[in-house]
């Protein structure tokens, strides 16, 4: 099929370069004249785990064009894949979608082939029949189901493992204004799956509201085995990860996302909670549940906060291994490790940070009020406090032994995914999140 993507940032290349290795003529285009060029000489702009080699397999049907025009003129279908950024109320603008919509109207007007519209980018409930429709209709002249489809296909993906979720997803959730529209992403998607995924096939609003919803779910899950976590600290014997590898292995629960730690953020789960809370309340409603999962979630860089003042006081150095907001990724939106970052730095701790991939940009957020290091002994010595936070695979290897002889006696080790549960730490004070047990001594 011969298929046109419009942006091609980290979520919308990765499309592109599943569907092109999957065979499909796949017409890019991106308003960055570098990223344009860049793939035009065969280089990858972006840094997500897989992709480099994905297009390595791609390039021969991957093409990249200079205008809406290139993109609509030879493809049947365009997905678009755009910020949608939160506004103050926790809403979504359409503001980049509308900005592509009007550039891509000219073009479809033009054919006289059936072309499909695919919003992958998310936005609020009721955008697709209430702006999106409308505004094709009245730019094109067509009628939307007979001269053209409108699809909202928004991705169930997270940074770090992109090409991974889009190849095995569990469903692929398709809002279609026509069958015909809705038959034809669906056949698209299925050419690309490795596994055999529900295809939730429905209208657009029933789509929009799935996904904001299912994501909304999800950090419900996440909260839920984070304040049990904490309520599992103040009971002597209490393992959190006993607990929820019980509740996990029942049907109805299931075990993703069940794991006390610390809470979500990047640009997804965060801002798609309060977008939900601002549609219940824009409909009359009141996400109740919602507001319960973000103050969960909010409350963690302050309770490691507590245990830390607890143990040493200010100018007292605290290191942090682990900056991004999950691992394999170099992204720090709304990253727990940053927030505690900048609660201790700003009452006087010496904060040292190490992570293997989001220094960069931390240090960008962060400035001079903390020491970035290339080591994670380096970034350990002389602590007084030790936070393990991001789960990356390269902590579980710590040498304890050779941290104890650069650190004081009994300095405090909170281990927030309970990675060093197994080793000797008894020079240290150990304190495994979730679970309540003594302190190490």
């Amino acid at each position: 099929m011969n298929i046109s993507v419009i942006g091609l940032g980290k979520l919308g290349l990765c499309t592109a370069a599943c569907f092109a290795a999957a065979g499909h003529h796949v017409y890019g285009y991106d308003l960055s004249d570098y990223f344009r060029n860049e793939l035009k000489a065969h280089r990858n702009p972006i840094d997500e785990t897989g992709l480099s080699e994905l297009l390595m397999s791609g390039w021969d049907t991957l093409h990249i064009v200079d205008s809406y025009d290139a993109a609509v003129q030879a493809s049947d279908a365009t997905l678009i894949i755009v910020p949608t950024p939160s506004l103050s109320d926790g809403r979504f603008t359409n503001e980049y979608l509308i900005t592509v919509l009007e550039g891509l109207a000219p073009a479809i007007k033009a054919k006289d082939s059936f072309h499909i519209v695919d919003v992958v980018s998310t936005v609020m409930p009721g955008s697709c029949d209430g702006i999106f429709k409308p505004l094709l209709e009245q730019a094109t002249g067509k009628l939307c189901g007979r001269d053209f489809g409108l699809v909202y296909n928004p991705e169930f993906i997270a940074l770090g493992s992109v090409v991974r979720n889009f190849l095995n997803p569990d469903m692929v959730l398709i809002g279609a204004s026509d069958e015909r529209s809705g038959s034809t992403v669906r056949e698209l998607y299925a050419s690309t799956c490795k596994t055999k995924p529900t295809m939730a096939v429905m209208s657009l609003v029933n789509a929009e509201i799935t996904k904001i919803s299912l994501n909304c779910y999800v950090t419900m899950k996440i909260s839920y085995a984070n304040g049990l976590a904490a309520i599992c600290e103040q009971v002597p014997g209490a393992d959190v990860d006993t607990i929820t590898a019980a509740i996990g292995a029942d049907s109805r629960v299931g075990n993703k996302y069940l794991k006390g730690g610390l809470g979500f953020g990047g640009p997804c789960f965060p801002r798609d909670n309060l977008a939900f809370q601002s549609f219940a309340e824009e409909f009359g409603g009141e996400a109740l549940l919602g507001k319960a999962v973000v103050a969960v979630n909010n409350s963690i860089p302050e309770r490691i906060f507590q245990k830390i003042s607890t143990h040493c006081a200010p100018p007292a150095k605290v290191a942090l291994l682990g900056l991004s907001y999950k691992a394999d990724t170099h992204i720090i939106e709304e990253s727990h490790s940053i927030m505690l970052a900048k609660l201790l730095s700003t009452v006087g701790y010496q904060v040292t940070l190490h992570d293997p991939r989001a220094l960069d940009a931390a240090r960008a957020v962060l400035g001079d009020h903390v020491t970035c290091t290339l080591s994670p002994y380096d970034c350990l010595s002389g602590a007084s406090a030790i936070a393990l936070l991001t789960d990356w695979p390269e902590y579980r290897e710590l040498d304890w032994s050779r941290i104890a002889a650069l650190v004081p006696a009994y300095s405090i080790v909170i281990d927030s995914w309970r990675i060093a549960l197994d080793k000797n730490l008894s020079a240290f004070t150990y304190i495994p999140l979730g679970v309540g047990i003594p302190s190490k001594e």
